[in-house]
């Protein structure tokens, strides 16, 4: 019976192993950075702009707006009072923080890209802010 419990044991580590070792050749999106983006998936200037706009919405505005929820958190044992109030200020801008992050998620600049590359049209969301980054002039691609 031990034997059996043995070979089992190394039969699925083995099948483990095997599974981890598999090469996969896509990368998801989660882990590529801004330089992956623009180097895989940018073709002119509109792309660039839809990138950009992407990594500004999540790491300026989402980032920021999150940050200050916690802050007021760690304030809670030191001034409950005042935290209380700030809470009030600061967790609808959390809350707006969250959903921006999961709007401008990764995962969705891939598709928009990869759907732009292919059709070479953007989605009426996206084609608005990039028509009025471009007219801002507020990427400079030169």
């Amino acid at each position: 019976m031990q034997k059996i419990s043995w070979v089992v044991f190394f039969l699925l580590l083995n099948v483990g192993f095997c599974a981890a070792a598999e090469d996969s050749t896509e990368v998801k999106a989660r882990k590529l950075e801004y330089s992956d983006f623009i180097a895989n998936y940018s073709i002119n200037d509109t792309s660039n702009t839809v990138i950009d706009i992407f990594f500004d919405k999540r790491n300026n505005t989402a980032k920021g707006q999150m940050s200050f929820f916690p802050i007021t958190a760690a304030i809670f044992p030191l001034v409950p009072i005042i935290s209380i109030g700030l809470s009030v200020v600061t967790f609808p801008m959390f809350v707006n923080g969250t959903v921006v992050l999961v709007k401008y998620r990764k995962k969705k600049l891939q598709k928009v890209l990869i759907h732009y590359k292919e059709t070479k049209e953007l989605p009426k969301w996206v084609r608005k802010k990039v028509n009025k980054s471009l007219e801002k002039g507020q990427f400079d691609y030169e």
